[in-house]
């Protein structure tokens, strides 16, 4: 990386090596991010009970739509910025990064005025009477600071495209110190539950998002940005750039998530222990996201320089590399969730109705395990060429034929209950992997052209 620069030119060098180097800060930014997922989860389920990680549980569905628009932004950013890069065309960074800039603002302020509906959507979710107020309690706290998270996770992926994964980690280690400090001494000192779980990520998160906006700020040379309010003034023609891009990224995460929110519907039917054994499940499964989510945004970054200069090999090794990296962690992570399921599920919950779920759940949560590996670096190609329409096709291919087809089928069909709901979700994901894996083999992704041309 160039001293003068936040620039990493990753269309030369050795693949795998300057991969796995790119890679690792990803890898411990969403360490650091599952790690303060996972101790709110011990926390609330350790000192608060079983209702109030139900209700954490649920919130956290929810914000998952929103975060679905963030990650619109933050991809549209970094597909941009690694294009530029690789075309070598350095001198239109400022106007670019002040227009994805623009665009964080606006969809945090949009996301913000949304909140008055929560109510309304948890009933509609089939959320327990009992877990309704603490839980939109919960969302209107987090809701608050969308504006400085969509920032955040804006200025990550620009980083991300300019091929510098360090910095991104250094502000996600930020948040997670805080949070896991603070969640201590709001959940465990003060007993303010719910509530202190919420104050403890607000101000965790808020943390951040001030950090990476002073520090970049001070180092505005090498980021390629001059701070100014000017250099915020909307350009039509790389903000429609940004929105053919971003648009069909969110609308992707969007028709993912709103499937799993449905499914979860089903599940919450089901009662307060089956969202809570549900909730820690899809807290584990995030133990694969550190990788698989790492190797997304790698290969993203990856093939988009080197689709943008021309080097297709390049391209086809760092996916081959990136899959065979995932599958590595997959079987780690389904060996301990078979060899201990019990024990894993302690950690989190003392009550013995949940933790005699465990087997059969994280039994389920394997299949989901090796459909990340396989399908991560597939969809980090297809985003890294531009092709975001077809993440989107896959996406809703993947929710309402996959997701909720399948989940019906298991949960009242087969009459496994919100075990078959959870199973039908899990398995939705071969649908990508068949899709991205047919793409990529097929090389259809070689006669994309960069965005800019």
């Amino acid at each position: 990386m160039n001293e003068k620069s936040m620039i990493n030119d990753l269309t030369k060098g050795p693949i795998f090596g300057r991969m796995i180097k790119f890679m690792m800060p990803m890898m411990a930014a969403n360490a650091l991010q599952v790690g303060f997922n996972l101790v709110d989860m011990y926390f609330v389920g350790k000192y608060a009970g079983t209702d109030a990680l139900s209700a954490v549980s649920i919130a956290g569905q929810l914000t998952m739509l929103m975060f679905s628009l963030f990650l619109g932004v933050a991809v549209c950013g970094q597909i941009y910025v690694a294009q530029v890069v690789g075309l070598g065309r350095r001198e239109e960074l400022n106007k670019v990064i002040g227009n994805v800039v623009f665009l964080s603002i606006v969809v945090g302020a949009f996301l913000m005025l949304i909140i008055p509906l929560g109510i309304p959507i948890l009933r509609i979710m089939n959320t327990p009477d009992e877990i309704i107020q603490p839980t939109y309690v919960y969302l209107v706290i987090l809701s608050s600071v969308n504006v400085l998270v969509a920032l955040y996770n804006g200025l990550s992926g620009i980083l991300r495209g300019m091929g510098d994964s360090r910095r991104p980690m250094l502000f996600v280690m930020v948040a997670t110190v805080i949070n896991i400090g603070l969640d201590y001494l709001f959940i465990c000192v003060f007993k303010w539950g719910v509530v202190g779980a919420a104050w403890a990520t607000l101000i965790g998160q808020s943390a951040a998002a001030i950090f990476s906006i002073v520090y970049l700020y001070i180092k505005r040379e090498e980021f390629g940005f001059d701070f100014k309010m000017s250099s915020l003034k909307p350009d039509a023609k790389i903000l429609n750039i940004l929105l053919k891009i971003g648009v069909p990224v969110a609308a992707k995460q969007l028709a993912i998530n709103l499937s799993m929110l449905f499914v979860n519907a089903q599940i919450n039917g089901f009662g307060v222990l089956a969202v809570a054994v549900t909730g820690v499940s899809n807290k584990l499964i995030q133990l694969m996201t550190i990788v698989s989510q790492a190797m997304n945004d790698a290969t993203a970054s990856f093939v988009g320089q080197n689709m943008a200069a021309g080097k297709f090999d390049r391209v086809r090794r760092s996916v081959y590399d990136s899959v065979g990296f995932c599958m590595i962690f997959a079987v780690v992570i389904c060996a301990l969730f078979l060899l201990f399921p019990e024990q894993i599920f302690g950690i989190f919950s003392s009550d013995p109705e949940v933790i005699a779920q465990a087997p059969g759940y994280l039994q389920v949560s394997c299949t989901l395990v090796v459909s990340f590996a396989l399908m991560s670096p597939m969809l980090g190609l297809i985003n890294g060429v531009g092709d975001t329409v077809l993440n989107m096709i896959i996406a809703i291919a993947d929710g309402v034929i996959g997701r909720i087809a399948l989940s019906l089928i298991f949960g009242y069909a087969c009459g496994m209950g919100a075990l078959g709901f959870y199973l039908g979700h899990c398995l939705a994901g071969y649908i990508s992997v068949i899709w991205g894996g047919a793409y990529f083999l097929r090389g259809r992704w070689e006669k994309r052209t960069a965005l800019m041309k």
